[in-house]
């Protein structure tokens, strides 16, 4: 099996089991606090990705690509990344405590503890991006699997713990979410500096590492955004009850966005490393094989999901059905988007793999302001929907533009397309996938 193949599978099963642990966290909480205490938490906690990712500047998929491209500098990326990603965190830390504290922005929940938590929860989000980065660009992927699918259960047991003793709030929610990030953070921090010895750092690598990461930040940036600046922007214009009724919408469709996901980022140093001749194919065959299994999710979403979540979720959350049903549509963008942005991060053109995530960026924050007023987490829901669509639609077509296909190749199936759902069924199945080409 190829190591996209393998890798998109990896990853796919280890974010649904990470994701598992995440939605029985969320689930606690909102049975615990209500939607307005669900929406406090999503604040904090989406805010603490934002800020850390914001202030990257892109370094960590610069990391990945010269990772993958130049396993003798390994050493010296690893240094330079930790020691970035440990400044910037604490900088982007203090800036986000200080401003928020002095000009009383966000949700009324959130006080001085609350925005020390959030602190925290900066510096640590930024060092696990520092450290999943490096064990992308060294295809380290059953490592990251390992973290990515064990590590929020630790979350979901505290959290039922404090459920079960009686002692669930805002603060000890968010505290919670901030030492499960920090032990994660050490745990891919451990496990990169593990096999590889620690090098000089290097100012003349890391100003190529800021240089090429800036390049594809605006997108990167965008692409991060467009999955939380509507939470924060509801933070602020909205209610708490209306933010976590959304909070859950979001939380319930992610599901959908966990293959396309993983894809992409498997096809990351795939792609960086794979002959030009080969990348156009490659590429065409992930966003193949990811559409179909995508459109699938959302029609069965669509027919199950209203059921299942007041069913899970409670009466009190009856109000997210609507917003699930909006957010479903935009999942076929975000698939074209992130298969088509990233093999342009491959391709060496970071600056051309901005504009797909940035239109959407920019779609999503002018309809946020013009529908999130009138129709609450509705209107949240359809500005994402259009948003993803509008930039998955940029993202295929430069691609395109630069590496040009037929538009049937899109849609007109080959062989191989359906390796990443066998390897999907795989684990599913319990028997060991035959090579292609051999008689199973």
């Amino acid at each position: 099996m190829d190591p996209f193949t393998s890798g998109s599978a990896l990853l796919f099963w280890a974010k649904i089991a990470g994701n598992g642990g995440y939605f029985v966290a969320v689930l606690i909480v909102a049975r615990g606090l209500g939607p307005a205490g669900r929406g406090t938490v999503a604040f904090i906690t989406v805010t603490a990705l934002v800020v850390a990712h914001v202030a990257g500047l892109g370094v960590g998929e610069a990391t990945t690509v010269l990772a993958a491209r130049r396993p003798q500098w390994r050493p010296v990326l690893l240094s330079n990344v930790l020691l970035f990603f440990l400044g910037s965190g604490l900088l982007a830390a203090v800036l986000a405590f200080g401003g928020l504290l002095l000009s009383d922005l966000g949700p009324a929940g959130v006080g001085t503890p609350e925005l020390m938590i959030l602190g925290v929860g900066i510096l640590a989000s930024a060092l696990v991006e520092a450290g999943y980065s490096f064990l992308l660009g060294t295809e380290r992927l059953r490592q990251l699997a390992l973290i990515t699918g064990s590590a929020s259960w630790v979350y979901a047991l505290l959290v039922l713990v404090l459920w079960g003793t009686g002692g669930l709030t805002v603060g000890r929610a968010a505290l919670t979410w901030a030492a499960t990030e920090s032990m994660r953070a050490a745990a891919v921090g451990t496990l990169s500096i593990r096999g590889v010895r620690l090098g000089q750092p290097s100012r003349r690598l890391l100003a190529e590492s800021i240089g090429f990461g800036l390049r594809l930040w605006v997108g990167s940036l965008a692409r991060f955004l467009n999955f939380r600046t509507d939470q924060i922007l509801m933070g602020f214009i909205a209610s708490e009850a209306a933010l976590g009724f959304y909070a859950v919408a979001v939380n319930a469709s992610e599901v959908l966005l966990y293959l396309p996901s993983s894809a992409a980022t498997a096809l990351l140093p795939v792609i960086a490393r794979t002959e030009f001749s080969q990348r156009t194919e490659q590429t065409l065959r992930a966003f193949r094989s990811v559409a179909v299994i995508t459109a699938v999710g959302v029609a069965a979403a669509a027919l199950l999901g209203p059921v299942l979540l007041t069913a899970v979720f409670g009466d009190a959350f009856g109000e997210s059905v609507g917003p699930f049903l909006w957010l479903l549509p935009g999942t076929l963008g975000f698939a074209a988007s992130s298969v088509f942005s990233n093999a342009l991060v491959g391709s060496s053109s970071p600056g051309l793999s901005s504009l797909g995530p940035l239109v959407s960026l920019v779609v999503g924050l002018a309809l946020d302001l013009a529908l999130i007023p009138p129709f609450h987490a509705t209107g949240a829901a359809a500005a994402a929907s259009v948003a993803f669509l509008a930039g998955g639609a940029t993202a295929l077509a430069t691609y395109r533009r630069q590496s040009a296909f037929p538009w049937r190749a899109l849609v007109v199936p080959r062989k191989g397309d359906l390796d990443v759902l066998r390897a999907l069924a795989g684990p599913l199945l319990r028997v060991p996938l035959p090579r292609r080409g051999t008689t199973p």
